[in-house]
């Protein structure tokens, strides 16, 4: 199993230990949600990238939006060391996901503006 798989398995059963191990000591991770599939992986020697499907019900800890199915595909890039994470990012549309949910359009505007400004 390659080690994107393992980071998947051991983040979507919440299981920390198996997730730390899949990283370097020293790495950074940078997360925008979480709960996804993998659907295709790609390794080639210290980069791996996947694209993915995220999807989750929204609970009643986001109260404006509890209840709303969310779902959205996305890439991550993985940077390897020695067969563990140094490095993890993931992009998406951001504007889709806060659409789903239920962010009103002059919010999302609001939202947006301030991202690509680097806030």
């Amino acid at each position: 199993m390659s080690i994107v798989n393992e980071f998947e398995k051991a983040f979507n059963r919440r299981d920390v230990g198996a997730l730390v191990g899949c990283f370097t000591d020293d790495a950074s991770y940078r997360d925008n949600f979480y709960g996804w599939v993998m659907n295709t992986v790609v390794e080639s020697g210290n980069r791996a990238t996947a694209e993915w499907t995220f999807g989750y019900v929204v609970s009643d800890a986001v109260p404006r939006s509890t209840g709303r199915k969310i779902g959205f595909r996305g890439m991550s890039l993985f940077e390897l060391e020695r067969g563990k994470i140094a490095a993890y990012r993931e992009y998406f549309d951001v504007g889709q996901a806060l659409l789903q949910l239920g962010f009103a359009p002059e919010a999302l505007t609001k939202v947006l503006r301030r991202k690509l400004e680097g806030h």
